[in-house]
Formats: structure tokens, C-alpha cells, sequence
């Protein structure tokens, strides 16, 4: 499988079994292998694919939705 899990860089994790990101700026778009989504204002900052991890140096405003 190819899923990856999102944490912020404080080891927090944002969202397991990514499927699909689209980066728009400073906003990340995430979507799960159940088709829910979660966008969030930052940057990925590290990919670790050999573990599936990826990470986001998340702003200010955070967690949009």
C-alpha cells in the first residue's frame, strides 16, 4: 500500500492513510483512502517514504478544516 501518515513537526499526528495532497501556497489539501479530507495552513517540510511519514510545519491559523 502506499499511504502515508501527516504530522506536524511537533510529532502530532494530523492524518493517517493519505492517499492525495495538493499543495496551493501555504495550504495542503489531504485526502484519506476513505475519501475524507482535511486542509491545513503550512509547509511539508520532511517526506519519509520509506516509513510513509510525511511532515508540516503547520502556521499560525493551523488547521483549517
Amino acid at each position: 500500500m502506499c499511504e502515508s501518515t501527516v504530522y506536524d513537526t511537533k510529532g502530532i499526528k494530523l492524518m493517517d492513510d493519505v492517499i492525495h495532497m495538493k499543495i496551493y501556497g501555504d495550504r495542503i489539501e489531504m485526502v484519506d483512502i476513505l475519501n475524507q479530507g482535511m486542509t491545513v495552513e503550512g509547509q511539508i517540510v520532511e517526506l519519509d517514504l520509506e516509513k510513509h511519514s510525511i511532515f508540516v510545519e503547520v502556521d499560525e491559523k493551523g488547521l483549517v478544516k
